[in-house]
């Protein structure tokens, strides 16, 4: 009987351990096109622009190179969902996840984690599979709101004894900007601690053009970014006030991609896909530290939040957890990213595909024909005009705007002297090696992963697939979304 009693007791003693033990609460924080060096941790040209961004990385762990795998809204926050790749998970553009795929949010809910989804609902299809027990979509440009709204959330969390997965998901520094439309415009949102004038902004990103539309509107852009950093200060104070710092994993991705401007968001380039990614972790993180080894991504962030709050992975997926680089580890094979473009909002099919290193990037605009035009939100607004305007007298931008309604089928870059990706070199000889070694790794995971677009770009001297391809897929996703304003990319 005696020994019978033990055995049990060996039984039962982990089950209850599991009940007792803390679980691992996660604040995960998202800003809406944003350029990965806005901030000032960052190197961003306004200063003392981000006070908040910057204290959170003196606290915890920046990663150097972070990418987003799509770069336009619904398509990389149900890839973050669920570390698939656009072709596999069903969001090749501003569509609802396939009825079999798992996300984050159904792994956290089925272990009985409390969720929220502050901002960014509507691009979170079909809201079932997303479990939030809480949800608002137009408090996420009013700091003080979502400040309110965290509390109320902590709180339910400690009186239901529940691990939480905070999402708040910040509409800035989407457009519309604060400040366009005049002094009294505040695009939507509570009124920033800090506005930023044109004449603040001396150093204009290097793959736009120094034109005085540009800098009145980046002004903007600029202003938006700082009521994001006053939105993250609010919602930290009150993780600290009501005594959950200490014991939440805190994530920012700053922002789900780039800048909502020409040659950023909607495209495959460096500015297009890399953000800033900031870590605390209490008694796990390496406070100011920042991790230049390697390259993550987007569809990285499920598998790694689940290992850190020790949960089971989503079987079958893309993404890699990289929690040992979390824990200051190093992790071979962590070099390179693939990064996706397909449907812009309203069903536009401009497909992209590219390798990137961190030094290099290879890039396949399969809609590049020499006829067709490239058209998406991030020509809206004063920048795309002023260029337009500006090429009338000026050769150099004439020839940027008409390449980049256009393009050319293949672009290769060298970013250790070309960071905004400016000269391309598909056609240098001294380069053919290495793009011929890129195009076969780029076509080895298409292959993998059943990307539609495979047999296009193994034979890219056939102008007939591309098209078949695109009419087979528009007969697939001939959904139209639900009518939105041209800012809900």
């Amino acid at each position: 009987m005696k020994t019978l009693l033990v055995i049990l007791a060996a039984l039962l003693l982990p089950l209850t351990a599991l009940r007792a033990a803390p679980r691992l609460n996660i604040l995960f924080f998202t800003a809406d096109d944003m350029n990965y060096d806005s901030s000032d941790v960052c190197g961003g040209p306004i200063k003392n622009l981000t006070p908040h961004i910057d204290q959170l990385a003196t606290e915890g762990l920046r990663f150097q190179y972070a990418y987003s795998t799509v770069a336009v809204c619904q398509p990389v926050r149900q890839i973050m969902q669920t570390g698939l790749y656009p072709h596999r998970n069903g969001a090749m553009g501003f569509f609802p996840i396939k009825p079999e795929v798992r996300t984050l949010n159904q792994q956290l809910h089925d272990a009985g984690y409390l969720i929220s989804m502050f901002g960014k609902g509507p691009h979170h299809q079909p809201a079932e599979k997303f479990c939030a027990d809480i949800a608002d979509d137009k408090i996420s440009r009013h700091p003080s709101k979502l400040a309110e709204a965290t509390r109320k959330f902590l709180r339910m969390a400690r009186e239901q004894r529940r691990p939480f997965f905070h999402n708040v998901n910040c509409y800035d520094p989407h457009r519309p900007f604060i400040g366009i439309k005049g002094t009294n415009d505040l695009a939507e949102g509570e009124p920033p601690s800090r506005w930023i004038q044109p004449e603040e902004v001396t150093d204009v990103p290097g793959f736009l053009e120094n034109l005085p539309a540009v800098r009145r509107e980046l002004a903007g852009y600029y202003t938006n970014v700082r009521r994001l950093d006053d939105a993250l200060g609010a919602v930290l104070q009150v993780l600290q006030e009501e005594g959950f710092a200490d014991n939440t994993l805190v994530m920012l991705y700053a922002g789900d991609h780039g800048m909502s401007f020409p040659f950023v968001k909607s495209n495959d380039y460096e500015n297009s896909s890399r953000g800033a990614l900031f870590i605390r972790w209490p008694g796990v993180t390496k406070a100011g530290s920042v991790d230049t080894d390697h390259l993550v991504s987007t569809i990285d962030f499920a598998p790694t939040l689940l290992e850190a709050a020790k949960l089971p992975p989503i079987p079958g997926i893309d993404g890699r957890s990289f929690l040992p680089a979390v824990k200051g580890e190093k992790m071979p094979g962590w070099d390179r990213v693939f990064t996706f473009y397909n449907a812009a909002f309203g069903n536009r099919w401009l497909p992209m595909r590219c390798l990137r290193t961190r030094d290099h990037a290879y890039i396949w605009n399969a809609w590049s024909d020499g006829k067709h035009e490239y058209h998406t939100e991030n020509m809206a607004g004063l920048t795309w005009n002023a260029m337009l305007a500006a090429a009338a007298d000026n050769p150099a931008i004439k020839a940027r705007t008409d390449f980049y309604l256009h393009r050319v089928p293949e672009e290769f870059y060298d970013l250790t002297n070309d960071r905004c990706e400016r000269a391309n070199l598909i056609n240098e000889p001294s380069r053919q090696a290495q793009i011929q070694a890129m195009r076969q790794e780029l076509l080895d995971l298409m292959r993998r992963t059943g990307d539609p677009f495979t047999e296009a770009f193994t034979h890219r001297d056939r102008k007939d697939l591309v098209p078949e391809v695109l009419k087979q897929l528009n007969a697939q996703y001939g959904r139209k979304p639900a009518p939105r304003s041209e800012s809900a990319e």
